[in-house]
């Protein structure tokens, strides 16, 4: 992880926001390609930036003050809001590393051989 923090010094804030776009994009190609019909929200992915108010801001130098990720998949949470691109990158880096070290045992059919089946419902 210190490559990485060393990495991130001299990436700008555009080459961060494109990094964390790119290893969440090959995160969830690995997911969907390999567990048919896993949980997932139609806002899977989704990347949000603020920016200073009008007091944090004075001199519109678009200080980024919050980066939220939508991402029911990869973390404990729908939305993980991080402080700093940094922050936001080092837990992108570590959920595609996780997936991407994911082995998908799967049944017959496609599906997560840990897939709960409902003994109630008559097949």
């Amino acid at each position: 992880m210190d490559m990485m923090r060393d990495l991130m010094m001299v990436m700008t804030n555009k080459e961060k926001l494109k990094e964390i776009r790119r290893l969440l994009k090959e995160a969830y190609d690995h997911y969907f390609d390999n567990c048919k019909d896993c949980g997932c929200k139609s806002g899977e992915g989704h990347i949000s930036v603020e920016f200073g108010n009008y007091w944090e801001d004075p001199n519109c130098e678009l200080k980024i003050t919050a980066v939220c990720i939508g991402s029911y998949v990869f973390g404990p949470h729908r939305t993980h809001c991080f402080d700093t691109l940094d922050e936001a990158l080092e837990t992108v880096v570590q959920w595609h590393r996780e997936e991407m070290n994911t082995v998908y045992t799967l049944d017959d059919e496609g599906y997560p051989a840990s897939f709960l089946v409902n003994g109630d419902i008559e097949e």
